[in-house]
């Protein structure tokens, strides 16, 4: 498992809750390993543009242990 690999949740936990996800959701591994951790940004959805032109997504980021993720083979 290494950065930029496409991951999906398998384990739910109260932490990854907190962060707005649950097992079966799926992201990308961004940044190297720490303390067990890897940060990942989950799947979201682009939503529309503000007033201002900026549009917003629904990303949900999280530090997840390594072993409650497994890699998603092309």
């Amino acid at each position: 498992m290494k950065e930029y690999d496409r991951v999906r949740l398998i384990k739910d936990r109260s932490d990854y809750a907190k962060a707005g996800v649950k097992a079966g959701d799926t992201g990308i591994i961004l940044g190297p390993k720490k303390l067990g951790y890897f940060l990942v940004v989950f799947d979201g959805e682009i939503g529309l543009q503000d007033e201002n032109g900026v549009y917003y997504t629904t990303e949900k980021d999280a530090a997840v242990l390594e072993e409650d993720l497994e890699v998603i083979e092309d």
